[in-house]
C-alpha cells in the first residue's frame, strides 16, 4: 500500500500555491447549466447550449476547448399515463424502450425482480397481461425504491413492448393488488441522425502521459440536473481554474461528457476514437465527478485497489469520514469513469449520493450544499495532483 500521508505532504504545497477558486466564483456552472439552461437531454438544442457553456467556462479558466463530435440515436418520450383499477398512478418513462404510441390494458402479475445494469438494488418487475397471459406492457420499480423517475433499464436494452417506472411505494402497493386492471399509455420514439459533443480541453505538461478530469453535463428527461450533474461540471471547472497555470509533470485533459444519462455514450465515443488514434495509450487515470453537492453518502468508487486506497487515504486526511457516511467501493457501471476501467485504465469517481429528488424536476438549486461541493473538489484535487506526480499502475 502506498504511503498516502507522504503523497499528501508532497502535493499540499502545490495546492497552496495554486490558490483556491472555491469562494464566489465569477462563473458558476451549477446555475448556468441547472437553472439558466435547465433540462438538457442528450440530442436536444438545450444540450448544445450546455456544451457551449462548458466550453466558455473552460476558456475563461485559461484553457483552449474543442468539441469532440459523435453520432447519436436519440429518444423522445411523452408523459406516460398509468391507471390501476381506474386510479391514476405516477409513472416515469423508460427511456429507449421499444418505440410505441398506444394503450395497453390488462391484468397485473408480478414477474420478479431486476437490477438496472447490475448497479442498482434489486427492484420489482410487473407484467400487464391480456386474457391469454400474453405480456402487453411492463411496470418497473424505480431505482432505490424512490419516486417514479425516467431511467434506462441497462445499456439501452429492454424487452419489446411499452414500459414505465413506478415508485417504490407504489410497487409495494401493487404487490398486494396482483390481478388488478392496469391501463398503460406510453408514447416514445427513436430520433436517428443526431450529433452530440464532448467538450475537451488539454493542458499540456512535461509528459505526453495524461490524467483525465471529467464530468457529464447532460440531464435526464424533464430533469434540470442541478445536482446530477451541473455540480460535477462545476467541480471540473474549479479544478481546471486552479491547475491552469501549468508546469505539471504530466498533461491534464478536462472533459465535459455528453449523453451519460443514456448509457455513458459520450465517454464510450471518446474512448473509441482515442483507441483508433492511439491517444488512449497516453491516459494514466480518469478522475470523474458526479453529483457532488447533495446526498447523505460520500461514494468513492475506484479501481485498481492502489487507486482506491489512495483516494480513501486522502478522504481520511481531510476528515471526510467524520462529516459524511463514507462508502468506498470498486469502480462500477453507470458513470463515465467505468468505460475507462473496462479498458484497463485506473478510474475513480467522487460522488455524494442518496437523495429523494434524484432525476426529478424537484432537483433545484436550493439543494446544493457548498461544503459538500468544496470538499469533493478538494478531495479530487489531492488525488489529481498526486497522480500528476506519481500515477498508479494499471491492473
Amino acid at each position: 500500500m502506498e504511503t498516502v500521508l507522504g503523497l499528501a505532504m508532497l502535493v499540499r504545497s502545490r495546492l497552496r500555491r495554486a490558490g483556491s477558486a472555491l469562494q464566489s466564483p465569477a462563473v458558476n456552472l451549477v446555475e448556468t447549466l441547472g437553472v439558466e439552461i435547465g433540462v438538457r437531454q442528450a440530442g436536444t438544442s438545450s444540450a448544445r447550449r450546455a456544451a457551449d457553456a462548458v466550453a466558455d467556462a473552460f476558456r475563461e479558466a485559461g484553457l483552449e476547448p474543442r468539441f469532440h463530435e459523435f453520432g447519436l440515436l436519440g429518444y423522445e418520450a411523452d408523459e406516460p399515463e398509468l391507471e390501476i383499477d381506474g386510479e391514476r398512478w405516477d409513472a416515469g418513462p423508460c427511456m429507449y424502450a421499444s418505440p410505441t404510441d398506444g394503450t395497453a390494458e390488462g391484468r397485473v402479475r408480478r414477474m420478479g425482480t431486476h437490477s438496472i445494469g447490475g448497479f442498482f438494488p434489486e427492484a420489482d418487475v410487473f407484467a400487464v397481461e391480456d386474457e391469454d397471459g400474453r405480456e402487453l406492457a411492463r411496470l418497473l420499480m424505480s431505482p432505490f425504491g424512490g419516486p417514479a423517475i425516467p431511467f434506462l433499464t441497462g445499456p439501452r436494452q429492454i424487452a419489446v413492448g411499452p414500459a414505465v417506472f413506478i415508485s417504490g411505494a407504489d410497487s409495494m402497493r401493487l404487490r398486494e393488488r396482483e390481478g388488478a386492471l392496469a391501463r398503460v399509455r406510453v408514447s416514445g420514439r427513436f430520433v436517428p441522425g443526431l450529433v452530440e459533443r464532448n467538450v475537451v480541453a488539454e493542458l499540456p505538461g512535461g509528459s505526453e502521459e495524461a490524467i483525465i478530469v471529467s464530468a457529464h453535463y447532460d440531464s435526464v428527461w424533464r430533469g434540470p440536473g442541478v445536482v446530477d450533474n451541473a455540480t460535477g461540471v462545476e467541480g471540473v471547472r474549479r479544478i481546471a481554474e486552479r491547475l491552469a497555470l501549468g508546469g505539471h509533470k504530466r498533461s491534464l485533459i478536462f472533459i465535459g461528457f455528453a449523453a451519460e444519462e443514456i448509457g455513458c455514450i459520450g465517454s464510450q465515443a471518446w474512448i473509441f476514437d482515442a483507441e483508433v488514434t492511439g491517444e488512449l495509450g497516453r491516459i494514466k487515470t480518469c478522475v470523474n465527478l458526479d453529483c457532488i453537492a447533495h446526498g447523505e453518502r460520500l461514494e468513492l468508487m475506484a479501481s485498481p485497489q492502489a487507486l482506491s486506497d489512495r483516494l480513501a487515504g486522502f478522504a481520511g486526511e481531510l476528515g471526510l469520514g467524520e462529516r459524511y457516511d463514507l462508502n468506498v467501493a470498486p469502480a462500477g457501471p453507470g458513470v463515465d469513469a467505468y468505460p475507462f476501467h473496462e479498458k484497463g485504465i485506473p478510474a475513480a469517481t467522487v460522488s455524494h449520493f442518496g437523495y429523494d429528488e434524484y432525476h426529478l424536476p424537484s432537483e433545484r438549486l436550493e439543494l446544493i450544499d457548498e461544503q459538500r461541493l468544496s470538499d469533493s473538489v478538494e478531495l479530487a484535487m489531492l488525488l489529481i495532483d498526486s497522480l500528476l506526480e506519481q500515477p498508479v499502475q494499471a491492473g
